[in-house]
């Protein structure tokens, strides 16, 4: 059976890219589509065809299924593959879909809507014999009323959808009502939906999910496991393939329930069971995703398997045609999600201009970022996926830490430095580690983060700093000029993180002498190949990264970020005055740190403030950040309203003592 000619992607950024690159090699041609704040994405460049989805507001744009229905019809695409997110999960959108008389890549309209609602999910698995946990589904005075039943700590959850969207822990039942509210506010936001569903929580367990493939005819493979129990918030951050510390006769338990499930639904597509494991390696069928999941390369990485491919051909009308005795695992995979993110600022959402991107020559690089693309703020934080493969789960982390010094996203700020962080830390080398692993340590990961700042060793960023701004080659063939404005011997004062740094330097030849702190180095053979920059200190071999920001010069060593800075530089000179100034908090105003949109107000003119109370909630990058009373105050004006569009500095409510 021949394949599609073209397909419509109903999706943006990295999976669209994904799907494109598969598409293309099997001679598929694509139509993608945009809103105007992604015109600069990779894929908006690589599409046959990219079409603009006017409007502001997602609802208008990425949402509106009648407007992307009728632009696969119109551009004469015969399917439509909906990525992940978005409408991925949306039965509507795949009956509409298949209604218009378009194949809807992906589950049915019916397993769609039996697997995305949990509770319905829950159910059926449980009639199939499958393990769930106890808990409660209904609204939140449904729940009150029962709390009597229920077992502390709990996990609070949206019953119709998933990212960790609503999810809470609740550890005694006085913080339950307030729990219940706010999931209940961000389930109908994100999902239509405010049924919730508590759980009984299982604080060291590890989240598994088991990768399916089925035909639709009943036929279905698994293509073994992956752990994904690195998270924050619920949102997974380090995804590897396979899990190694279960047991073979766990993991084909495991196997058969995700089977099992697949041909009681006739499962058509590619989808994946999810499981948390307790520590007696007791599972408990969590949820199904009947979609790609994100973390999906790392299962092609250990199978070889192009899942998107299989996707497409079962779309098609083909049998599946691979045999699960045919199917192996082959080394170890990792996957590390590089999101758009400031870890040492709450992990605000960062946005802006990209500038130049490095990527190491080591591993995959799944990714929509363009250098001079803008990085809207209205989207998710996630901008690419490093993913490595290895012989072992060993040599596949010394992969990844050396992909990740070699991983440079010039002009924003990344959770690169926190992942690498992780991935040095001993519990997870050891593989001693659980769902609430990475929240637990979160204190200690930022701060050793901060304090490694300190105990770098500062000539090798001061070295960079100083090639960059005073001995980097000007192309002239004048002798002068190339020697630069410092000429032969020069005295530097830097500011790094912090620190005044005096260093002086005299050229010997085709050295520099650098006189820092007592000691002397030798610096030579420097190469500038952009923001890159090689070179040797003491015949040791260095790499950096260097972008210029806001009277601030940015260096990357190593996967970590240092700010460095000079009077003797012109653009970024500081008066003396300006560099005592002191980290006031304000107490009369409230001033946004990020870019987003209100979503909830929770205070009104009029009401007396104790210091941290929440004032309103501002959805950032698919985040949600509360933003607090910086003192015990009075609301005087409040400047926003709900769905207001907030910029970044912009006063948001004025206080009055």
């Amino acid at each position: 059976m021949s394949l599609f000619q073209k397909i419509l992607i109903a999706n943006r950024g990295e999976i669209a890219v994904r799907i494109i690159k598969t598409a293309k090699r099997l001679g598929i041609e694509t139509v993608a589509v945009y809103a105007a704040d992604d015109i600069g994405s990779l894929h908006v460049k690589l599409a046959d065809k990219a079409v603009l989805l006017t409007g502001a507001q997602l609802h208008e744009t990425y949402l509106n299924q009648d407007k992307i229905i009728k632009i696969a019809l119109d551009y004469g695409a015969q399917a439509v593959h909906p990525g992940y997110g978005f409408f991925s999960e949306k039965a509507e959108f795949a009956a509409k879909v298949e209604q218009a008389g378009l194949v809807f890549i992906g589950a049915t309209a019916a397993q769609i809507s039996l697997m995305g609602e949990k509770t319905q999910a829950i159910s059926f698995v449980t009639k199939l014999g499958i393990p769930v946990i106890p808990g409660i589904v209904g609204a939140v005075s449904d729940i009150l009323s029962r709390a009597e039943e229920l077992e502390f700590p709990l996990l609070v959850k949206a019953s119709g959808g998933g990212g960790g969207k609503g999810m809470e822990v609740v550890h005694s039942l006085e913080h339950l009502p307030m729990a219940l509210k706010q999931a209940q506010r961000q389930a109908q936001q994100y999902f239509g939906n405010d049924e919730l569903f508590v759980e009984k929580f299982l604080p060291k367990a590890r989240h598994i999910e088991v990768q399916l493939l089925g035909d639709g005819r009943g036929n279905a493979v698994h293509l073994f496991e992956r752990e994904c129990s690195i998270q924050r918030r619920y949102q997974k951050l380090i995804e590897e393939a396979p899990a190694q510390v279960l047991s073979t006769p766990t993991k084909e338990k495991l196997y058969r329930a995700a089977l099992q499930i697949a041909r009681a639904t006739k499962y058509r597509g590619a989808g994946t069971i999810e499981y948390l494991v307790d520590e007696q390696e007791n599972f408990y069928f969590l949820e199904m995703n009947t979609r790609l999941q994100v973390e999906h390369p790392v299962t092609e990485f250990i199978t070889g398997i192009d899942l998107v491919e299989w996707q497409l051909r079962i779309a098609a009308g083909e049998e599946l045609a691979l045999q699960q005795h045919a199917l192996t695992v082959k080394g170890h995979a990792i996957e590390l999600r590089i999101c758009a993110e400031d870890p040492e600022q709450e992990f605000r959402p960062t946005s802006g201009i990209v500038g130049e991107i490095h990527l190491p020559d080591t591993c995959r690089w799944d990714s929509f970022l363009q250098p001079e693309m803008l990085l809207s703020s209205s989207y998710d934080s996630l901008v690419g996926k490093l993913v490595v493969e290895a012989e072992t789960r060993e040599l596949a982390l010394s992969k990844l830490k050396e992909a990740m010094k070699g991983l440079f996203l010039a002009g924003i700020k990344t959770n690169q430095e926190f992942l690498i962080e992780l991935l040095s830390q001993d519990d997870f080398k050891q593989n001693n580690i659980h769902t609430r692993w990475a929240e637990e340590r979160l204190s200690e990961s930022l701060h050793t983060i901060e304090s490694s700042k300190l105990e770098q060793p500062a000539i090798v960023v001061l070295a960079g700093y100083l090639l960059h701004h005073f001995y980097r080659p000007s192309g002239s063939d004048n002798p002068w000029i190339q020697l630069g404005y410092w000429r032969m011997h020069s005295s530097f004062d830097v500011n790094l993180e912090g620190n005044w740094h005096e260093i002086a330097v005299s050229r010997k030849a085709d050295t520099l002498k650098l006189n820092w702190a007592g000691e002397i180095y030798d610096l030579k053979n420097c190469q500038f190949f952009g923001s890159k920059l090689d070179f040797q200190l003491n015949n040791k071999d260095i790499a950096i990264f260097i972008s210029e920001e806001k009277q601030l010069t940015s260096i990357q060593w190593e996967a970590k970020q240092l700010a460095l800075w000079s009077n003797q530089v012109l653009n970024q000179v500081r008066l003396n005055k300006d560099t005592e100034k002191t980290k006031e908090v304000r107490t009369d105003q409230v001033v946004a740190d990020l870019f987003g949109t209100v979503i909830d107000i929770l205070v009104k003119p009029g009401d007396v403030l104790q210091k941290g109370q929440n004032l309103l909630v501002i959805e950032s990058m698919k985040s949600e950040f509360t933003i607090q009373s910086p003192a015990d105050a009075v609301v005087k004006n409040i400047h926003v309203t709900k769905g207001h569009l907030v910029q970044d500095k912009q006063i948001l409510v004025d206080l009055e003592s």
